[in-house]
Order: structure tokens, then sequence, then C-alpha cells
């Protein structure tokens, strides 16, 4: 990834895919009673929303996208919001539970770093952009 040099928030892979990231308040995109289940289970209090984006509708970025998310949440110890089509089998929960931490919805989860690492090496790994 290379930084743009106009707009420290904006990078391109090698293959000239534009990614951006925004800074946000944590209730910004998240329901505040959400964001206190989050912060039950991290045992601390979550400071921002780090939002990661992709300007172009390329499947090949998406695997970057969960890449980043992962690496994020690893360094800055935070959690992973990922949700999916259909409700995740229970076997792909199981899967995430047995290599991480995993917080439950209807349709979406949050992983900690490790749980979001397996996410992004499981087969069936997906991003909706």
């Amino acid at each position: 990834m290379t930084r743009n040099a106009d707009d420290p928030r904006f990078w391109h892979s090698a293959d000239g895919l534009p990614y951006r990231y925004s800074l946000d308040r944590p209730d910004h995109e998240t329901d505040p009673s959400e964001i206190e289940i989050v912060e039950q289970a991290a045992g601390r209090t979550m400071h921002c929303d780090i939002g990661l984006h992709i300007f172009v509708s390329d499947l090949i970025g998406r695997p970057v996208l969960g890449s980043l998310a992962q690496r994020i949440a690893e360094k800055t110890e935070g959690w992973v919001f990922v949700k999916f089509k259909t409700r995740p089998s229970a076997s792909l929960l199981e899967h995430f539970d047995r290599n991480g931490r995993c917080i439950r919805g209807e349709d979406y989860v949050y992983l900690d770093a490790p749980a979001m690492a397996a996410w992004c090496a499981h087969p069936a790994f997906h991003l909706v952009k």
C-alpha cells in the first residue's frame, strides 16, 4: 500500500485500487448498546470507530480490507464489525470462537483480531463492501 501524498487518509494498493480510512466517534455508525457489549467483552472503553473503505467494487480488493481490519484490530486491541448477507452458520461461529473471541448478532458479528485472522483465512471468507 502506498499513501497518497495529497491526502494521507487515502492509500493505493500495488494494482492501483483506492482505499481510505476515517476516524469517527464510537457511536458514529454503531448503536450505543452494542458499544457497551463490545466494551464489556474487551474490558475497556472504545475511543473511536475506524472506518475502512475501498472506492471500487472489486472483489480482489476486499481481502485487503479484511486484512487491514485484522491488523488494525491487532495493533489497537480493537474489534472488527462483520456483517453477513445471511445469518452465519453454527460451524462458522464455532470457528470464530475456537480461534478468538466473537460477539454474535443476528446477521453480524464483532471479532477480535485472532478471530478476524481466522475469518480472513477461512475458505468461505467474503466481505460485503
